[in-house]
């Protein structure tokens, strides 16, 4: 890396809603990646999803700042809002290209999950990607990804027992959410019979 180059990592998907488990795997995917910063993409609508999203995209938004803030992370973390304000569906390398172009002293990072990574040649423009991006790759509950030539990737095992389909469902964890999303999506009544 050249003198000066920063290395960030973009962290897409819907937070519907941020959970401990996204924010755990960001701290550490910052560590063993030795990242200077994150910023977190929530997406409008993804393509390959049919339905739209629980809470509108201003909630996600809101309860993503809600979470960095009581992190602490003000310093590194972010969230854009990119994706969320273009017309749906959010297409990966339209993302990538918009932070190369306004990030161009960064080394650009994409984490992604292990599922997502075997798939990227469903993903349009993915040649684009290969040259433009570092990918970290998450493994979780023993699910394997392969080192796919020409593409650069870091693989990082993580386990985390939260999930977003549980808590939007009412059968969420204590301990899952950070206590201001927690509080937020009481407030504005997000999921039916959140814990």
């Amino acid at each position: 890396m050249a003198p000066g180059t920063q290395r960030l990592a973009l962290f897409g998907g819907t937070f519907d809603p941020v959970h401990n488990g996204h924010l755990d795997l960001v701290e550490k995917a910052r560590e063993h990646c030795r990242l200077d910063r994150v910023i977190f993409v929530p997406c409008a609508r993804s393509p390959f999803k049919d339905s739209e999203t629980h809470a509108t995209s201003e909630q996600r938004f809101s309860m993503l700042e809600l979470a960095l803030a009581e992190r602490g992370w003000s310093d590194w973390a972010s969230v854009s809002r990119f994706e969320i304000d273009r017309d749906p569906p959010s297409y990966s390398w339209q993302t990538a290209k918009h932070f190369r172009d306004t990030e161009p002293d960064s080394r650009l990072n994409w984490i992604v999950g292990a599922d997502q990574w075997e798939q990227l040649d469903r993903w349009a423009e993915s040649e684009k990607l290969r040259q433009w991006l570092d990918f970290i790759v998450v493994t979780r509950n023993g699910s394997e990804a392969h080192p796919r030539p020409d593409w650069r990737a870091t693989f990082l095992e993580f386990e985390h027992p939260a999930s977003a389909t549980a808590i939007r469902e009412g059968r969420g964890e204590s301990g899952w959410l950070p206590a201001s999303v927690a509080d937020f999506i009481q407030e504005n009544s997000l999921y039916p019979q959140e814990t």
